[in-house]
């Protein structure tokens, strides 16, 4: 895996990032994941959430290292499509209603403060 890593110049940093997370894959089964198989992927994955309640940005970390340990390393006749992402929620924007605009507006720009 490092070879093929260090053949498409993943930096450093990904490297032993993706080192950590699949070996972390592999310990969670205590087994080596040539072993394994999608439905490992896809328990790890919800241990990921629901156990340790990861973030979905580094769940997607955890996925992309076993999608590529899989697919390039392995040469697994899969799919990225069989290494599903979490999707982040989707926050909306803070409004400011009206009586909150007008007084922004009302700020003196030499003091910086609200009158009351």
């Amino acid at each position: 895996m490092l070879e093929d890593m260090q053949l498409r110049n993943l930096t450093p940093e990904t490297q032993r990032n993706y080192i950590h997370h699949v070996a972390g894959f592999a310990k969670y089964f205590r087994k080596s994941p040539e072993l394994l198989d999608l439905e490992a992927v896809r328990q790890y994955q919800l241990y990921l959430l629901n156990e340790r309640k990861l973030s979905p940005e580094t769940i997607n970390q955890y996925i992309s290292a076993i999608q590529f340990l899989y697919l390039t390393t392995l040469e697994m006749p899969w799919t990225t499509e069989y290494f599903p992402r979490v999707r982040r929620p989707h926050k909306l924007p803070v409004v400011l209603s009206q009586e909150e605009v007008l007084a922004f507006s009302t700020i003196s720009p030499a003091s910086n403060t609200v009158p009351l």
